[in-house]
């Protein structure tokens, strides 16, 4: 009657028992907690995504990922540990540790036997103040992108920071001048404000890329027995419930 072959005999006498269950009405949903999501979701971390930056170079590093549920949504939450850093000449010029918060509506696909997360956002970036956090002002930065005697003759000359940025920055300028004058502030939550967009972007799209979605695999005794008589897919009482009705 069923395609078990790829099952040992525990996990076959799992699916007759449960296709029992289920054909006596005994058996409703199947639940996966937030622990067993997790484990699944681990080992996906760390993620690294680029992040253009005017001067230099930076990173933004996705460390480590959690899965919750929020009891009043139909929605699944990916809390996020990042790390966020610039670097000029090799030197860091700015790092910090970044909270975020990414949520989405689980979908199940009966005729792909696919679970998909759609309308995908993030909701927060936050600045987590702690002693990974380093900011360099902009005397530092102009030192580290302009030539040695260069350097040191803009600061005995009295040389403008717009000429001296024109040395190393060809035709960005404005550009590079209004996001290093971010640093004389020494305001490393301004400097992420200005990054945040870009962030937000990067992660939506390397989420699109991952094509965010799970197919059920005849492997798993549990998916196996979804992916033939499961119909929906909810968040409910914290925990991802793959409902065998409609």
């Amino acid at each position: 009657m069923l395609a078990l072959s790829q099952l040992n005999w525990q996990d076959k006498l799992h699916v007759l028992v449960g296709y029992c269950l289920l054909k006596t009405g005994r058996l409703t949903f199947d639940a996966f907690s937030e622990a067993e999501l997790n484990d699944i979701v681990r080992p996906y971390f760390p993620v690294k995504i680029p992040l253009e930056v005017p001067i230099g170079e930076g990173s933004f590093e996705c460390l480590e990922g959690q899965l919750t549920m929020p009891v009043s949504t139909n929605r699944l939450t990916l809390q996020l540990f990042c790390a966020v850093e610039i670097r000029a000449l090799g030197s860091a010029i700015y790092r910090a540790h970044v909270a975020v918060s990414i949520s989405a509506l689980p979908n199940y696909y009966p005729a792909s036997r696919t679970l998909r997360f759609t309308d995908v956002k993030v909701d927060v970036v936050h600045l987590l103040n702690d002693r990974y956090s380093l900011i360099k002002d902009t005397q530092f930065i102009i030192d580290k992108l302009i030539p040695g005697p260069l350097s040191g003759l803009s600061s005995l000359l009295g040389q403008p920071l717009r000429s001296a940025l024109s040395i190393v920055t060809a035709g960005s300028t404005e550009h590079a001048l209004a996001y290093l004058q971010l640093y004389l502030q020494g305001n490393t939550q301004r400097i992420l404000d200005y990054h945040k967009p870009k962030i937000e972007q990067q992660l939506l799209r390397e989420l699109e890329s991952r094509a965010v979605g799970y197919t059920l695999s005849d492997n798993v005794w549990r998916e196996f027995l979804f992916a033939r008589w499961g119909k929906r897919v909810v968040v409910e009482e914290k925990s991802l419930r793959f409902y065998f009705t409609e």
